[in-house]
């Protein structure tokens, strides 16, 4: 027994490191194996420590938030430039793989570079993981697919153009003097009410009134930041249609799959879990798979497959086998849904404009009130239709014009139409 209990440790422990390395990169796996072997059989007595406030979670730097002074000094946008091909930069906080956020910015990233724009990822520290440059130039790579520049925000230079990327980078970009600098704001969600009402919520607010141009994700948050008078343009929401639709005709497995992100607030995962611990109780022989998290730490009260972060094509086999796949999205929409209408999967979501002004009307998602028994319901109404298959190739068919190809011209059009003459 006490040989098993040590095996099942070193298992543990092996699978941790392989998930460190492909979330956080060579340096951070190095850093906490290093920590571990520290720390192993010795007792250390800690005495308590003072907080630092400078080091506060999902904050800005003190001294960013004392200089950002936008009622006395504004940012002024500066003349547009008489060139053609831009020097684009976005200012980052630490990245990790699978990110919705990330990986929306990789696809313009990648279009603008095959419109023979530069561009440049600056990773600003907000106290969330320690990150190098790097190891976010590993991650870019590895897990978004492109090959682009990183550096330090310190060794900022030569930009035409500047995005912040998150309510913390907001200030970090107010911050960065250049007369010829065109500061825009990449907005995918309102990120104020991410925390409770308090000071991350009040900052994060006040900087839809630093006079960056917006371009958000979708229409709804156009609505939102126009109410702190912030002008901003909205791109749709597209699927990879070629990686989605299915290349086969569709058999659908007695199988539901859930968008698990319990450290996302946002993503409602304890409600997601009651609403699928009710859907169990009532169809037992339907299979649930989570994904978007590691959920190995989790007690879940039924049966369920963890399948973790994945990649696209793992996605879309997930989205191919199941009947139907619960995600919710209680501030902007995520991407999601789309995809699995491609792939011929029916969303069941909770209702709300943050959803329908992005999405649309669309009568193949099941919106209902993001309740359990509700959820549950919608769920248990897409497993029981007795044309699942012939369904399902119905959404494939009817969706496939859903690409990302115009929304990629449009910010490009946005950028020149912001930043240059004629």
């Amino acid at each position: 027994m006490e040989n098993r209990s040590k095996g099942e440790k070193m298992k543990k422990m092996i699978h941790s490191t392989i998930r460190t390395y492909r979330q956080e990169g060579t340096k951070a796996t190095m850093r906490k194996i290093k920590a571990h072997l520290f720390g192993q059989n010795q007792v250390v007595v800690n005495s308590p420590s003072k907080i630092n406030m400078d080091e506060l979670p999902q904050m800005p730097q003190f001294s960013d938030l004392a200089k950002a002074d936008y009622i006395h000094h504004p940012y002024v946008k500066p003349e547009k430039l008489s060139k053609d091909k831009l020097n684009i930069a976005w200012v980052s906080p630490p990245v990790g793989p699978g990110g919705g956020g990330h990986t929306t910015i990789s696809r313009f990233v990648k279009y603008l570079q095959s419109q023979g724009h530069h561009i440049t990822f600056y990773i600003y520290h907000n106290n969330t993981i320690p990150q190098s440059a790097g190891e976010a130039q590993q991650i870019f790579s590895r897990s978004y697919g492109i090959d682009v520049d990183v550096e330090e925000l310190d060794d900022f230079k030569n930009q035409d153009v500047v995005f912040a990327t998150s309510w913390e980078t907001a200030y970090a970009v107010f911050n960065l003097h250049d007369d010829q600098l065109h500061k825009f704001y990449f907005v995918q969600d309102f990120e104020p009410i991410f925390f409770g009402v308090g000071s991350r919520y009040m900052l994060a607010e006040a900087t839809y009134k630093f006079g960056f141009y917006g371009i958000t994700a979708g229409r709804w948050l156009v609505e939102k930041v126009s109410q702190y008078g912030m002008q901003a343009d909205y791109f749709d929401f597209g699927a990879d249609i070629d990686i989605y639709k299915p290349k086969a005709p569709i058999v659908k497995k007695k199988k539901i799959s859930f968008y698990a992100r319990a450290h996302t607030e946002r993503r409602g995962f304890e409600i997601g879990v009651m609403a699928l611990k009710i859907f169990k109780e009532k169809h037992p022989e339907y299979d649930i798979e989570f994904f978007g998290q590691d959920m190995s730490n989790y007690d879940i009260p039924f049966e369920f497959t963890d399948r973790g972060i994945l990649n696209k094509a793992q996605l879309a086999e997930v989205y191919h086998e199941s009947v139907a796949c619960l995600v919710l999205s209680l501030t902007n929409v995520s991407l999601l849904p789309l995809e699995l209408l491609v792939a011929g999967c029916v969303p069941v979501m909770n209702d709300g404009d943050n959803n329908r002004m992005v999405l649309g009307d669309i009568d193949d998602i099941l919106y209902t009130e993001a309740y359990p028994v509700s959820l549950a319901n919608k769920l248990c109404e897409a497993v029981e239709r007795s044309d699942i298959n012939e369904h399902a190739e119905q959404m494939s068919n009817k969706y496939t014009g859903l690409s990302w190809d115009e929304s990629y011209k449009k910010v490009e059009k946005i950028i020149r139409r912001e930043v240059i003459n004629g």
